[in-house]
């Protein structure tokens, strides 16, 4: 019996990492402005900017709790601690893209200038970041 559980905890595990990974990949091309398999910083942070302008509701270059998708509080709150660089309660397009500009550098492994797919795949189920919340 206990074999069982263990050969579904398993079979359990695999399915999720196999999930995560195609999430992942079907992000990339979103990102991936000019189809050549990779992303480079400006398209990375241009789908951030995007993405900033698509909640910012009332268009006022800032982005309070009440205009992000729905999250858990923990994640919202965490959100906030890494891109809330004034601590005012609003995070603004300005830094929200420092947040992102780092973010990128920590998916850019090898630090060539752009996130391969090999890339992307493993820094979206190891690496944990408020962004991974947002689709692009």
């Amino acid at each position: 019996m206990m074999v069982a559980k263990k050969i579904l905890l398993i079979l359990a595990l695999l399915f999720v990492a196999a999930w995560s990974a195609a999430a992942a990949e079907k992000a990339l091309p979103k990102l991936d402005q000019n189809n050549d398999g990779k992303v480079v910083e400006e398209e990375y942070l241009d789908a951030v900017a995007r993405a900033f302008d698509g909640y910012d509701k009332n268009s006022d270059g800032v982005l309070t709790r009440n205009e992000l998708p729905a999250m858990k509080k923990a994640d919202a709150d965490r959100l906030f601690q890494e891109v809330d660089a004034d601590r005012d309660g609003g995070l603004l397009k300005k830094e929200f893209a420092r947040a992102a500009k780092k973010r990128f550098s920590t998916l850019d492994k090898n630090k060539n200038g752009f996130i391969d797919p090999s890339e992307w795949a493993s820094s979206r189920s190891e690496l944990y970041s408020p962004f991974t919340l947002f689709t692009f």
